[in-house]
Parts: structure tokens; sequence; C-alpha cells
């Protein structure tokens, strides 16, 4: 199993300086606002949003296309313009990421 990279206080601490940077840009931010900030500081990869989207619309697809993951996988690869194969690794593989206990060392 990998290691956790992120110690919880390490976590804590970048949250507050990202809350006292956002707030001097926007008084009232939006959710939108603070992702924007995140991916202007290179904080959050384009690649990394294309693929929660990917994950994202997986789901969405699969229940369109009736859980019939071959379909889907197809609609992915040509929405995204990747191969099959590379959605169905981007949807295995970094599934995982989203869960907090794989992050974040607590």
């Amino acid at each position: 199993m990998a290691s956790r990279q992120n110690k919880v206080d390490v976590v804590l601490e970048y949250i507050d300086i990202a809350e006292v940077e956002i707030l001097k840009r926007w008084h009232d931010p939006t959710v939108k606002d603070i992702l924007r900030h995140l991916i202007e500081k290179g904080i959050v990869e384009p690649k990394r949003l294309r693929n929660y989207m990917i994950i994202y619309d997986f789901d969405c697809m699969l229940r369109k296309n009736e859980g019939n993951r071959t379909y889907t996988f197809m609609d992915l690869s040509i929405k995204y313009d990747i191969s099959e194969r590379q959605a169905q690794s981007i949807v295995y593989k970094e599934r995982n990421k989203e869960v907090v206990t794989k992050n974040i060392l607590i």
C-alpha cells in the first residue's frame, strides 16, 4: 500500500494560507473563485481536473448506458480524445485518490 503523503497539520496549515490569499483577492469568494485560484497558483493541475471530470462523467454515462461499461468507456474516449484503455486506467486508478484516508495522514 502506498504511503499517504500529507500530514493533517500540513494540510490544515495550507488551508489557512489559502484562505488568507483567497480572501485578499475576493471578499466573498464562491467555489468557482476558489477553484480558479487553486488552478492559477498551480496547486491543482489541469490533468487532475480532467481526470476528475472523466470519473464524474463515467458515473453519469454508466447510468445513461444502463450499466454497459464498454459503451461508457467508448463514450469517454471520444469525449476526451483519449484511448479506451487510458479512460479505464483513469477511472480505476484515480478514483482511489478521492478517498480522504488515502491522501491525508491523520
